[in-house]
C-alpha cells in the first residue's frame, strides 16, 4: 500500500532523535511504498535525504525557523512563521493536500504531536498515530524534580500536552506506542487501538570488540541538550560520584552525548568527571566502561541508550523509571541492577566496580536479552499489521 509518513524531525543521522523512524521506515519498505513528509531544523543537511532514498518514494522537508533556538527565540520565530503563514506545519499541510488531490494514498502514518495541525480537520486515510513516548508523563517527572516558576510552567505545558494527547487519539484509527508503561499512561491500560511496538538495537552494529570491561569507569552516553538527559547527567555528577569516589578515588565519569548545555560542560571540569560533547562513535567509550548508569529522574518511553549498553555487554545500574521502560509486554524483565537514592547508586556502582576488577568479563546474558527482544523487523511487523488492520476497516 502507499503510505505518508509525516515526521516532527528527520530521521537521519541516526543520532537526531527520530532513529526510530528511520529503522521503521526502511523495515516498511519491503511491504510498502512510503512518501516521507519531516519537518527540519538547522542541522539537517540536503545529504541526509540520501539515506533515506532507497526506502521511500519521494522525500518532502519543510524548515522549521524555531528549531535549535532558546525558548526564547523559538516563541518568536514560531510569531514570525504564523503571522507570514510561513510555519512547517502549514507548509506541510499545503504539500499533504496537493499530494492528496493528484494520488491516491492508503495509509497516514505520523509521528510528533506539532505533526498533528498538518492533518487536523483535512479527509485524509485512515490515521496511524505514532506517540513513541507519553509526553505527559515525562513533563509530571520533571515537575516532580524542578521548582518555582520552572514547575509553574511545566503545569501550563503538561495541561497543553494532554490535551494534545486527547485530540490525538480523536484523531487516530489506531495508535502505537514504545512500551506498554506509555500506553498504559496515556489510554489508561491495553485497548484494541492501541499496539505496543518497541525499539529495537542494530546489534551488527551495537556489538564490543573488546575482550574485557574497562576499569572504575562510568559512563552515560545520550543527547546532551535533551532534559532528561541533562538532569541524569548533572545527577550523576554531583551526588552520586562524589559518594563513589569515597570508597574509590580514582573512579571517573564519562558522559558522552552531543551539545551538552552550559552547566554540563562546567561540570566537566571537576576531578574525574569528562564531558565529550559530540564524538563520531560512541562505542569505544562504552567498551572503555566498566558500568553504565543510568539514574533518570523523569523521561518516558524506551532508553534507547541502555538497548545500545546491553547490547554491548556492559552491566546498566538505572533508576526505576529507566529500567520499567525496558520491560517487555509479556512481563521479562531487564537484567539490570535498580536504584533510586544516590546512596543506593553509589552502593551499586561501587559493588560492581570492584566485581569487575576481579572479572573484567563483559556481561554476555544482557546482550542475549536484548536480541531476544528488541528487533527492528519483529516491531516493523507489527506496524505493518497495524496498516493493514485499518486500510481493510477503513
Amino acid at each position: 500500500m502507499r503510505v505518508l509518513y509525516l515526521t516532527n524531525g528527520f530521521p537521519f543521522p541516526l543520532t537526531s532523535g527520530y532513529l526510530r523512524h528511520y529503522h521503521l521506515i526502511r523495515e516498511l519498505a519491503a511491504w510498502h511504498r512510503i512518501t516521507l513528509l519531516s519537518v527540519v531544523g538547522p542541522s539537517f543537511r540536503g545529504e541526509h535525504v540520501e539515506a533515506l532514498r532507497p526506502y521511500t518514494e519521494r522525500v518532502l522537508t519543510f524548515r522549521s525557523a524555531g528549531r535549535g533556538r532558546s525558548q526564547v527565540g523559538k516563541a518568536l520565530a514560531w510569531g514570525r512563521a504564523t503571522l507570514l503563514g510561513q510555519s512547517p506545519e502549514r507548509a506541510m499541510r499545503a504539500a499533504i493536500r496537493q499530494l492528496l488531490a493528484e494520488e491516491r494514498f492508503d495509509a497516514v502514518l505520523f509521528s510528533g504531536k506539532e505533526t498533528l495541525t498538518a492533518i487536523d480537520g483535512l479527509h485524509t486515510p485512515p490515521v496511524v498515530a505514532d506517540f513513541t513516548d507519553a509526553a505527559s508523563q515525562r513533563l509530571r517527572g520533571q515537575i516532580a524534580v524542578s521548582g518555582g516558576f520552572k514547575r509553574l510552567a511545566l503545569y501550563g505545558k503538561l495541561i497543553r500536552v494532554r490535551r494534545l494527547e486527547r485530540r490525538i487519539l480523536a484523531r487516530a484509527a489506531h495508535g502505537l506506542f514504545a512500551s506498554a508503561r506509555d500506553r498504559d499512561a496515556v489510554v489508561g491500560g491495553p485497548h484494541p487501538a492501541m499496539t505496543v511496538v518497541p525499539n529495537g538495537v542494530d546489534t551488527a552494529y551495537w556489538q564490543r570488540r573488546a575482550p574485557r570491561l574497562g576499569q572504575r569507569t562510568l559512563v552515560l552516553t545520550g543527547a546532551m541538550n535533551y532534559a532528561p538527559n541533562v538532569d541524569a547527567a548533572l545527577h550523576l555528577i554531583r551526588d552520586i560520584l562524589p559518594l563513589v569516589q569515597r570508597e574509590i578515588p580514582d573512579a571517573r565519569a564519562l558522559i558522552v552525548g552531543h551539545s551538552p548545555r552550559p552547566a554540563l560542560v562546567a561540570e566537566g571540569q571537576r576531578p574525574g568527571v569528562t564531558v565529550t560533547g559530540f564524538v563520531d562513535d560512541v562505542r569505544p567509550y562504552l567498551e572503555e566502561a566498566t558500568v553504565f548508569v543510568a539514574p533518570l529522574r523523569f523521561g518516558a518511553g524506551i532508553q534507547n541508550k541502555l538497548l545500545e549498553a546491553l547490547a554491548m555487554e556492559l552491566p546498566v545500574i538505572a533508576s526505576p523509571l529507566a529500567a520499567q521502560g525496558l520491560c517487555t509486554e509479556d512481563g521479562a524483565q531487564p537484567p539490570l541492577r535498580v536504584a533510586s537514592t544516590p546512596a543506593e547508586f553509589a552502593a551499586a556502582i561501587c559493588a560492581e566496580l570492584r566485581a569487575r576488577a576481579a572479572d573484567p568479563a563483559p556481561d554476555a546474558e544482557a546482550r542475549r536479552f536484548v536480541t531476544a527482544h528488541f528487533d527492528w523487523r519483529v516491531s516493523a511487523r507489527r506496524v505493518h499489521e497495524v496498516l493493514q488492520k485499518v486500510v481493510g476497516e477503513g
